[in-house]
């Protein structure tokens, strides 16, 4: 065969067995030979013949089996095999993936980066001479985010800032330009900006090796501060850009430097983090004084500016803005600017931002806030319903065939909430006891239930499910709890105790390695709690079903429990444990609200009928914990607490009751389920609720998730429109849980803001709630409750929209002078004068509909 021809993969194999022959493992040139021009495809038949592992495996770390892991392995099997050795692997590594596709080295190039670890440079060095060799430039995420790390692998622990500086600056420096290629990536390559060892370990070396190479590298500061000004316009979190303010922040941009790319920081101005925003108001703030600047510019990216929360860049821009040496038409572009942002500004910058509004030449009246009117008499909105609503609940339409309860059935096997229309899938089910369902669907809910983690036993889907296959699925045998065999003590009747056995171990200083000290075993096992919560009930609504429908026999559906008055009282009561003693600690020991009924007395654990256990209330206490924990865990909760809505949907002042640890979680902890139901619910009563409903709707306020919080301002709002919402009374139950530390003032403000926005009617009545709160936000030492001054500044803002002042405190009204949030909405409050107003007559209108 000429020397011109390629190998064919028949003599590729018989050089390769050949090279295998010889006996020298250092020597790879018949490897080589073998491997000449072989594609891709052709390497990956060849594995076959020669396993690059096996041989590596075999004879260990010698040139030739470094030069065939190389040329024959995948990039993730190269890099893992060889970070352990020791010896020079570079160069027969080198040789081996010379002729290797550019996909595959650059692929072996992140692969190396991800070996590398904190000390181990050895890896990257091979990553780097394979791209001086290849002419390649990796540049990928995973490649990038271990360049950090890599530059100071060597760098002695003792090491000075400036000695740091440049060993970082010379390494950036070595390998023809490779590694300053990838530097510069830094501040494209999103998490690169929040690496600890450039933001916290070793940033002071950092900032000294940058110093170093801004004085000693042309171009070098204008670049770094080109690429950290444009990574602060990237899409970037406000962790991610901490390190590009730092190069910012070392660099100090002159005025001059400012002035020249003033486009770019103007635009930082619209950027999202808090951080960039102030750095940006700042540079142009220091410029804005030598320079010039686009005034229009500046004035435009106010826009979004004034609408940000953030009081100190609200302040800043405000400021920025009275720096401007403004033209006529510019000073009325700033006051339609700050007039279109003052209603949502808090009290003290508004007052701030008003000073602006005085700049207008042709500016028309009519654009801004209008002045405050003269003193009228106030409108009279009539008081809120005490009678129930007229009429009944509205029914659910029967499920009218087979076809429709076996979309619904589909829609539950994906997870959807089909929880409010349990009753009526029960209803049909009672009428049709041979209802099956079609083979592909019974396939896909056999699927379903493999797959379904549901420890406790009480998935509604999964026991429906196994209803309709007419499977026998072990229900909801009550709440778990751990317990573990105490000497000396009986076990505890119903645990299925475990042994557990183990070792303790010590250091032994005199052989240097540890030694076996004991050996010990445990026994423990569950604890089944009998509960009457909804979960509990349902599971047993559904277990009858599937024995029903198991033996033939007739199933009789429930009915929701009829109304039931009580007498209810607040406790504060220490909460139970959950499933191990530690859950107590996510949501802590001390006291919480509970809701304790007149009549509400333990039930046995068996013999109650289902309305006797859905009424009582008696064990919530010491349940808190388990029933919090259920509604993060437990599949389908949303579910359970739909059909338990419907259950109690007479007893709605029950309902609130038995899920307040429930929304107890939901005020501390995220990922809680089950409010969007409940309050579903109580937003849709028919009669004034009873103090549990406005506790729950108070907790529900201050929910941790802003998905909670708008479901309880629409609750509200839908109370307020059915004329159903007292605010005195819902007052007082708020008042309560602030001053007891169970609800947030400033969750809590944006709550019943968010519900006075829905109509005109709900803002009415939630002005008079925080004007019956008013004299519960101080502590019992006269200092305002944590974020008070936003429910007294809410209260500011609608007083003056309905043209109602609210009679304020005097301990309050003591705290109106200074310049605090506080202090300002005080005075903007005790300024208002009563006056007829387009949403006082609005609300007027709305009340005399219901």
């Amino acid at each position: 065969m000429s020397a011109s021809q390629p190998l064919d993969l028949a003599a590729r194999r018989a050089l390769l067995r050949e090279a295998l022959a010889a006996s020298n493992p250092h020597d790879f040139t018949l490897l080589a030979a073998s491997l000449q021009g072989a594609t891709e495809e052709e390497r990956t038949q060849l594995t076959k013949t020669l396993p690059p592992s096996r041989l590596f495996n075999a004879e260990g770390a010698t040139t030739r089996a470094i030069y065939a892991l190389a040329a024959l392995g995948k990039p993730k099997l190269v890099a893992e095999s060889l970070y352990k050795v020791q010896a020079d692997y570079i160069p027969p590594a080198l040789a081996g993936a010379r002729e290797r596709s550019a996909d595959w080295m650059l692929e072996l190039c992140d692969e190396l980066a991800e070996v590398s670890g904190w000390q181990q440079g050895k890896p990257l060095e091979l990553a780097l001479a394979l791209q001086a060799a290849s002419g390649l430039r990796a540049q990928s995420p995973r490649y990038v985010q271990r360049i950090p790390y890599f530059l100071i692998a060597e760098l002695e622990r003792n090491a000075s800032p400036e000695q740091g500086g440049a060993h970082i600056a010379r390494g950036l420096q070595r390998h023809d330009g490779l590694l300053m290629q990838a530097f510069w990536r830094f501040f494209e390559v999103e998490g690169l900006g929040a690496n600890h060892v450039l933001t916290e370990h070793q940033s002071d070396a950092w900032n000294a090796a940058l110093m170093q190479l801004a004085q000693s590298q042309s171009g070098f500061r204008e670049q770094a501060l080109d690429a950290s000004l444009d990574a602060l316009l990237r899409d970037f979190s406000a962790r991610s850009i901490i390190w590009y303010l730092q190069v910012q922040q070392l660099l100090q941009p002159t005025a001059q430097e400012v002035s020249v790319r003033q486009n770019r920081y103007l635009a930082v101005l619209c950027s999202q983090p808090g951080t960039a925003v102030g750095w940006a108001q700042e540079l142009l703030g220091s410029t804005i004084k030598t320079h010039a600047l686009d005034a229009d510019a500046l004035i435009e990216a106010s826009t979004g500016v004034l609408l940000r929360t953030e009081k100190k860049l609200l302040k800043a821009q405000l400021k920025l803005l009275t720096q401007i040496r403004a033209s006529d038409a510019q000073r009325d572009r700033i006051s339609q600017i700050v007039a279109d942002a003052l209603p949502s500004m808090p009290a003290d910058v508004a007052e701030q931002a008003r000073k602006l509004l005085p700049q207008i030449s042709s500016l028309s009246a009519s654009a801004l806030p209008a002045a405050t009117p003269a003193p009228t008499e106030p409108i009279e909105i009539p008081p809120p319903r005490s009678l129930p609503l007229p009429g009944s609940h509205p029914e659910q339409t029967a499920i009218q065939d087979l076809d429709e309860l076996v979309a619904l059935v589909a829609e539950l096997l994906e997870g959807v909430d089909r929880g409010a229309d349990l009753p009526r899938m029960l209803d049909y089910l009672a009428q049709h006891g041979d209802a099956k369902l079609p083979q592909s669907l019974g396939q896909r809910a056999d699927a379903v239930m493999g797959e379904l983690w549901d420890d406790a036993h009480g998935s509604p889907r999964r026991l429906l499910l196994a209803a309709l296959l007419g499977q026998n699925e072990p229900g909801f045998k009550g709440y778990r709890r751990h317990v573990v065999a105490r000497v000396g003590q009986p076990d505890l009747p119903g645990v299925e105790y475990q042994t557990s056995t183990g070792t303790s171990s010590s250091y032994d200083a005199a052989s240097d390695s540890w030694k076996v000290t004991e050996h010990w075993s445990s026994r423990s096992g569950y604890q089944y709690l009998a509960t009457h919560a909804a979960t509990a009930l349902l599971s047993d609504v559904l277990q009858q079903l599937q024995q029903a429908r198991k033996l033939g026999q007739p199933f009789c559906t429930p009915s929701p429990v009829p109304a039931h008055a009580r007498q209810w009282s607040r406790q504060l009561c220490q909460p139970g444990e959950g499933m191990f003693a530690r859950d107590l600690e996510v949501l802590g020991r001390e006291p919480r609200p509970f809701w304790l009924a007149a009549d509400a007395q333990p039930l046995p654990d068996t013999g109650a009928s289902l309305h006797e256990r859905a009424l009582n209330v008696s064990q919530i206490a010491q349940e808190f914990t388990f029933r919090a924990q259920e509604a993060r865990e437990q599949d389908g909760f949303d579910s359970v607490v739909h059909w338990a809505a419907w259950l109690l949907r007479d007893n709605l002042d029950t309902l609130a009751a038995q899920m307040h640890p429930v929304l107890c979680a939901a005020v501390q902890v995220v990922n809680v389920r089950g409010l969007a139901p409940l309050l579903a619910a109580l937003g849709a009563a028919r009669k004034s609720p009873q103090p549990p409903v406005y506790s729950a709707l108070a907790l529900a306020a201050s929910a941790k998730m802003a998905e909670h919080r708008a479901q309880a301002a629409e609750a509200l709002a839908q109370l307020t429109d059915s004329n159903l919402l007292h605010p005195q009374a819902f007052a007082a139950e708020l008042a309560a849980h602030l001053c007891d530390g169970f609800a947030l003032a400033g969750r809590a403000a944006q709550t019943l803001e968010d519900a006075a926005s829905i109509s005109a009617l709900s803002g009415y009545r939630m002005l008079q709630t925080l004007g019956a709160l008013l004299p519960h936000l101080q502590d019992i030492n006269g200092k305002p409750l944590t974020q008070a001054g936003k429910l007294v500044e809410l209260a500011a803002r609608l007083s003056a929209d309905y043209g109602l002042p609210l009679p304020i405190p005097a301990a309050l009204a003591a705290r109106s002078k200074g310049s605090s949030a506080l202090a300002v909405a005080l005075r903007t409050l005790l300024a208002t004068q009563p006056h007829d107003t387009a949403l006082a007559q609005q609300a007027l209108h709305q009340s005399k509909l219901l």
